[in-house]
C-alpha cells in the first residue's frame, strides 16, 4: 500500500511540474526601438535583418522624423534606446541634459542637400527660385528639421533668404518635402543628395546640388540613450553602424560614410560658416 501511495505521489508531483512548465510564460522577444532621422529610414529598413543578426532573439523597430522632434520625445521619456539625428544640435541639446550616455555620441554619415523640382518641370538652377513661376518652395521647418536649417543657411549664405522666405512651404520633415515636390504641389524643395534614392525619390527631379561651403557640414550623429536599458545591445548597433558592411548600405542609399570611426561631434561645432 505504501508503495502504491507514493507512486501515486510521485506521479502527481510530476503532473504538477508538467503544468507549471506548460502554464509558464513565453520567453519575450527583446525590443530595440531606434529614433532615426526620416532621411535613414529606408537604409535602415534594409539593414533591418542584419540588425536583428547582430542580436539573436531581439526585434529592431524605427521610428523616423524630423531630427528636432525625436530630440524632444526622447527628453520627455519615450523609451528610445538609440538616436540617430541628421544634425549636431539635437545631440548636443541632449547631452546638456545628461540624456545621452557619457561618451556614445559619434558623427558616421556626411551627406548633401540638393535643390529638387517635379519631374516636368523646366528650373534649371538656385536663382531661378526668383522667376514668377515659381510660387510655392518646399523646406523643412528650419527649428526641428535639419535639411529646412542647412538650406536656410544655405540661402542665406547665398543672399536669396529675403526673396524666398515669402514662397517657403514648411513641411514636418523632409520626406514631407520629398512628398510635395513628387505630387507637384511645389516648385522645388530642399532634402537630402539621398532621399532620391527612395521610391519616391524617383519620381522627382535633382536642379542642383548646393554648395557644401553655403551651409554647416551635413554630419549624421549617432548615441545611446541614457535611459535605455539595452546598453550593450545598444554599443553593437553603433559598432555596426561603422562597419563595411553596414557602409556598402549607406552607401547604396547615397550616404557617404565617414572614415573616421570615433569622429567626435566637437569637430563640427566650430565649423559654421561666419
Amino acid at each position: 500500500m505504501k508503495i502504491s501511495l507514493l507512486s501515486n505521489r510521485s506521479s502527481f508531483l510530476s503532473f504538477g511540474l508538467a503544468l507549471s512548465f506548460a502554464f509558464a510564460p513565453l520567453a519575450k522577444a527583446e525590443d530595440l526601438t531606434i529614433a532615426a532621422a526620416a532621411s535613414l529610414q529606408d537604409a535602415l529598413a534594409d539593414m533591418k535583418a542584419d540588425l536583428e543578426r547582430e542580436l539573436p532573439g531581439t526585434t529592431v523597430r524605427v521610428t523616423a522624423g524630423a531630427s528636432g522632434t525625436l530630440q524632444q520625445q526622447i527628453a520627455q521619456g519615450a523609451p528610445i534606446d538609440i538616436f540617430l539625428s541628421a544634425a549636431n544640435r539635437p545631440i548636443e541639446e541632449l547631452e546638456k541634459l545628461k540624456q545621452l550616455s557619457p561618451g556614445s555620441a559619434k558623427q558616421f554619415l556626411a551627406g548633401e542637400l540638393v535643390l529638387i523640382a517635379p519631374k516636368a518641370s523646366r528650373l534649371k538652377s538656385l536663382n531661378e527660385l526668383n522667376s514668377a513661376s515659381v510660387k510655392r518652395v518646399a523646406i523643412g521647418e528650419p527649428r526641428s528639421v535639419p535639411a529646412g536649417d542647412y538650406a536656410l543657411q544655405a540661402l542665406t549664405s547665398l543672399k536669396l533668404e529675403t526673396a524666398l522666405t515669402p514662397k517657403f512651404l514648411y513641411a514636418k520633415d523632409v520626406r514631407q518635402v520629398l512628398s510635395y515636390v513628387e505630387r507637384g504641389e511645389v516648385e522645388a524643395g530642399f532634402v537630402y543628395k539621398s532621399d532620391l534614392e527612395s521610391v519616391a525619390g524617383k519620381s522627382v527631379r535633382l536642379v542642383e546640388t548646393l554648395p557644401a561651403s553655403s551651409h554647416k557640414p551635413i554630419r549624421y550623429t549617432m548615441a545611446v540613450v541614457a535611459a535605455s536599458k539595452k546598453q550593450e545591445s545598444a554599443k553593437k548597433i553603433l559598432n555596426y553602424f561603422e562597419s563595411q558592411k553596414a557602409a556598402v548600405i549607406w552607401t547604396k542609399f547615397g550616404f557617404n560614410p565617414l572614415t573616421e570611426k570615433s569622429a567626435s561631434v566637437e569637430k563640427e561645432k566650430s565649423s559654421a560658416p561666419k
